[in-house]
């Protein structure tokens, strides 16, 4: 009994501790950074799903199945806190404000700090961001994602990289906004800065190797950099090794894309009803016409021969377009590695991407290899090594592919009687040729091989003294090659029209940065002083050949010296340099007093050599109000940050068409006869301006940085005026000076709007969770002042009409205002004007009876948006996430290309009609006003092609499921989700072409907008 007893109570004990370990009530108050109670936090058992979520007083309960559990809490906005439970059974958990929001690090040029320590004004994109998007390019991903910035594609086919990016409006007169309807103009884009390294574009990076986008906007923030900083900076890291052990991740995605937002153009039945108003459009366009002929009166066989009324009868109907079409395939794969100890860390990345187009010979090869390393060798001495290596390859395809399978006429047959493709599509048609021909027998294509790296090294001989010497360098390769075989339709089968052409480019550039940071804190006071002396040299050589007339295809542009004509040998050469020293002192008082000075003083070789130093200065304030005492008591606002700036930064004209050397006077060569003979002659190619200086940009920025309910709602909201002075532009001389001009500090303009950006946290709970974030930017831009008396100037690109006027917008479309299509009642009315009903009608502004350019001509609009703005929104649902993005551009206008070379093109020959636009256009049966009568569109035709191209595109829309933790642990894994993501897949507009954001090309190469579904994976390990 005696034994028995001690073993009873062992097991007692056993059974009780057990009892203990199986359940055990918790309770607790969780409050916030100010000591208020928090409700809605979550509690969450570590490693399971069993959570609570406290109540309004910030208490809760929770039941947990051992002594040693561990909880959870966390609470949108601040840092998530792990308690282990012991024998206590009660807790109080304070949490602290989360960096993620608030106190995130910003890049700013040489340096860093927390948003919250921001004075200047700054927008950030993210990995996530970029990886939710899926974009085969980094540009596409931060469409609409940062207000300010107006990005606007002028080229869809893959690998293009052909954007128009503009950052609080346009500033400089030559490389206007008019850059829209003729292609890539990157007069005024920002300056990309990619691990160090100054960049022209960023279309040679995988968006899946990007870390975060910073885009620097006010003067304030870009004024470190100067005169490079003019059109803002765009400052991006790629992805680095981070302390820890080795951890591999990998995204891949796979899709398929379609063209989509096509428009109708006739078949068969309706173009042979369309060639039947065309003739009746004709008569009509005669003066001495007659009204009273109708399209029942038309003879067919007057404008078709007998093989086309014989597909006639046959009901041959062709769809050209949907022939040369395709689903292009899609994919990308990233793998990286990454980890590291306390003394050294190291990534290594590799990617391929392949973006087919939706036209045969359309595509895009890229591969990527990345590397970095860091290291601390002593306490004192540091160095790391970062390179990044692109090759790709980019096929264009033909444009004249494009453009046939719209103008051809569907009553031809693509195939001969035993299958083979016919070449002309009737024996009628001799213009335009088979566009199925194009993808085998013209060849574009554009292969460049890029590094960027740096080397750096970085000595730390006190407390708080950092001086860092950075070597980085950019070369790139570029080799573009053309070949036009026999069966394209700019040779039409003939041998001597075969062409070839090799561009070869050679850049290389590089950056030397010595800066010297020094950072002190003790009390209330806080210093961050940083200098810096930077030299930048870029150098450019190209050579071009173009050769015509080989005897075989069989070398495309690879054997030049097989081509019987020499055509076109030229080079070219390029150098500028540019140095500067920067200095920035950023002073924190009592940490809510935030000032910041700036200066930089760049001196470049393009300018003048008088001219060639400036100084911009820049200085900014920012006070938390939040951190007050008076603020202390109130529970709305959460964070309330006021920033004020003021700053100057230059340009060296190259935004406005000066070039090196462009400010000397240059030689030209020629020849003259002296008697007999020829001799050799230089001239004087340009007058020199030697007090040619720089232009300055002079912006003062007001913001706001507020947060709502807990940081609930929170967001920042910017108003800006910027000022441009001696803007240099290329002013005409007398031409009796013998120059047509010189380049010349002349102008002034201005950039005025606001920036919104808001946040919202709308459900947070244990299982669901939804956020959003929008996005808003307005832009005002005026012309102040030209030269001279001179108030305007009126130009015209590419059969686009703009005007340089003081007081309006830089590069405003200046054309006459459609007023409607001419009636049948008001043939007298029309006749005053020299016109018949079914014609453009335009207003006579001034009355007089009479349509001249210079009194009935107005501004009409401007190709730049009015406002843009994004919507992006992310819902969680346990181990569900759906997301999707939406990017608005509203109020600008082009003169469309599809409108203007694919409505009635060539109407005013019937017998040579192309195939038209299905559209409501005038006939005396159909009285509209919405277009003219085909044949009869009258000298004012061009006005009604001005379209409105506003829009709103649904960028992507994502759905993924990730494992759960249990799963991903037996796994041995860290994350493992899949995904599918349809991007673009709707767009919302007015505009009837092809796409609204390139609408005013006119080369034909801009290529259909496109969808694409695809399927992922994330996985890490």
């Amino acid at each position: 009994m005696k034994t028995l007893l001690p073993i009873v109570t062992i097991l007692f004990m056993a059974y009780t501790s057990m009892s203990w370990s199986q359940t055990k009530e918790i309770t607790g108050k969780v409050l916030d950074d100010l000591g208020e109670p928090l409700p809605g936090a979550n509690i969450v058992l570590k490693g399971t799903r069993n959570g609570v979520v406290t109540d309004f007083d910030g208490n809760f309960e929770i039941t947990v199945p051992q002594a040693d559990a561990v909880l959870v809490i966390s609470y949108l906005g601040y840092e998530s806190r792990e308690i282990k439970v012991g024998s206590t059974t009660d807790y109080t958990v304070q949490l602290t404000a989360s960096s993620s929001a608030l106190d995130e690090v910003v890049v700013i040029g040489y340096g860093s700090v927390k948003r919250s320590d921001l004075t200047g004004s700054v927008a950030s994109v993210n990995s996530e961001q970029l990886e939710k998007a899926n974009k085969v390019d980094a540009i596409s991903a931060m469409q609409g994602q940062a207000p300010g910035v107006v990005i606007q594609r002028t080229d869809n086919k893959p690998g293009s990289g052909g954007f128009n990016i503009r950052i609080r409006g346009a500033s400089t007169i030559n490389s206007n906004e008019t850059a829209n309807q003729g292609g890539f103009n990157p007069g005024q884009n920002p300056l990309f800065i990619v691990d160090g390294i100054f960049v022209d574009d960023i279309s040679f990076l995988n968006p899946s190797d990007i870390d975060r986008m910073d885009i620097l906007k006010d003067a304030s923030a870009t004024a470190i950099y100067g005169s490079r900083g003019s059109n803002g900076v765009v400052i991006i890291e790629t992805k680095r090794g981070k302390t820890g052990e080795l951890k591999v991740n990998y995204n891949g995605y796979i899709g398929l894309k379609e063209a989509y937002h096509l428009p109708a153009i006739y078949d068969g039945p309706g173009y042979v009803e369309f060639i039947r108003d065309v003739v009746v459009g004709n008569e009509f366009a005669q003066l001495n016409g007659d009204l009273n002929y109708r399209r029942n009166d038309v003879i067919l066989s007057d404008y078709f021969d007998e093989e086309e009324m014989q597909n006639i009868a046959d009901g041959v109907n062709t769809d050209w377009v949907d022939l040369i079409l395709r689903a292009g395939l899609q994919t990308n794969h990233t793998i990286d590695l990454s980890g590291g100890n306390e003394t050294t860390t190291y990534a290594v990345g590799l990617g391929y991407t392949r973006d087919e187009g939706t036209l045969e010979g359309e595509d895009f090869n890229r591969y990527n290899i990345r590397g970095s390393l860091k290291s601390d060798l002593t306490r004192w001495l540091n160095v790391s090594f970062n390179n990044y290596i692109t090759n790709a390859v980019q096929n264009t395809g033909s444009w004249e592919g494009f453009r046939s399978a719209y103008r051809l006429k569907p009553i031809g047959r693509p195939y001969n009687d035993d299958g083979s493709l016919r070449f002309f599509p009737t024996q009628k048609e001799t213009q335009i040729t088979n566009p199925l021909f194009e993808g085998d027998n013209v060849t574009r294509e554009t292969k460049y091989l890029q590094y960027i790296g740096d080397i750096a090294i970085e000595l730390k001989p006190v407390d708080g003294l950092t001086i860092t010497s950075k070597f980085s360098p950019n070369i790139k390769y570029t080799r573009y090659g053309e070949y036009r075989g026999l069966y394209s339709k700019s040779v039409v089968a003939n041998p001597s029209n075969r062409r070839a052409q090799v561009n070869n480019h050679n850049y290389f550039s590089y950056s030397w940065d010595n800066i010297f940071n020094y950072r002190y804190n003790k009390g209330v006071h806080a210093i961050d002083a940083t200098a810096v002396i930077s030299r930048f040299m870029e150098r450019s050589e190209g050579y071009y050949a173009q050769v015509r007339n080989f005897t075989t295809d069989e070398f495309l542009f690879h054997n030049l010296g097989a081509g019987l004509d020499i055509r076109d040998l030229s080079s070219d050469f390029s150098k500028q340099t540019l140095e500067s020293y920067t200095g920035r002192l950023n002073y924190t008082l009592m940490d809510k007093y935030l000032f910041t000075l700036t200066g930089r003083y760049d001196g470049s070789s393009i300018l003048s050599d008088k001219n060639k130093w400036a100084f911009f200065p820049s200085a900014a304030f920012a006070w938390k109000m939040i951190d007050e005492d008076f603020m202390q008591s109130q529970q709305l606002f959460s964070n309330a940050k006021i920033r004020l700036s003021y700053g100057q930064t230059g340009n060296n004209g190259q935004g406005g068409g000066l070039v090196p050397l462009a400010s000397q006077s240059l030689l030209g060569t020629s020849a003259t006869n002296l008697g007999d003979s020829s001799v050799s002659t230089a001239y004087i190619t340009g007058l020199a301006n030697e007090d040619l200086s720089w232009e300055k940009t002079t912006e003062i920025n007001l913001g706001i940085d507020f947060g709502l309910l807990r940081n609930r709602i929170y967001g920042s909201v910017d108003l800006y005026n910027r000022k441009n002075t001696d803007i240099i532009f290329f002013s005409p001389l007398p031409s009796v000076t013998g120059f047509s001009g010189t380049f010349d500090n002349v102008g002034e303009s201005s950039n005025k709007g606001i920036e919104i950006a808001l946040n919202t946290v709308n459900i947070d709970n244990d299982n669901f969770t939804w956020t959003t974030n929008f996005n808003f930017a307005s832009n005002k831009n005026t012309l102040d002042k030209l030269y001279g008396d001179v108030d305007e100037i009126i130009f015209n690109v590419q059969g686009t009409s703009f005007i340089h006027k003081v007081g309006e917008s830089i590069g405003s479309i200046y054309d006459y205002e459609f007023d409607g299509i001419w009636q049948l009642d008001e043939v007298e009315e029309a006749a005053v004007y020299g016109q018949r009903p079914g014609q453009v009608r335009v207003k006579d502004l001034n009355g007089d009876g009479m349509i001249t350019p210079g009194e009935d001509r107005k501004i009409i609009g401007n190709v730049t948006p009015k406002w843009t703005g994004g919507i992006t929104s992310t819902m969680n649902y346990k181990n569900f996430d759906f997301s999707f993005f939406v990017h608005i551009s509203q109020g600008n206008k082009m003169r469309s290309n599809f409108h203007n070379g694919f409505s009635f093109p060539w109407d005013g020959e019937p017998t040579r009609t192309f195939n038209g636009y299905d559209v409501d256009y005038w006939t005396p049966e159909n009285p509209t006003n919405k277009w003219y009568q085909p044949g009869n569109g009258g000298i004012y035709q061009h006005a009604i092609k001005y379209r409105d191209v506003s829009f709103t595109k649904v960028g992507y829309m994502t759905l993924g499921y990730k494992l759960p933790a249990t799963i991903l642990d037996k796994l041995k894994l860290s994350n493992l989700r899949f995904y599918i993501t349809a991007q673009n897949p709707f767009i919302f507009t007015d505009y009837d072409g092809w796409d609204p954001e390139n609408a005013g090309r006119n080369d034909w190469g801009a290529a259909f907008m496109s969808r694409t579904l695809i399927t992922g994976v994330n996985l890490s390990f």
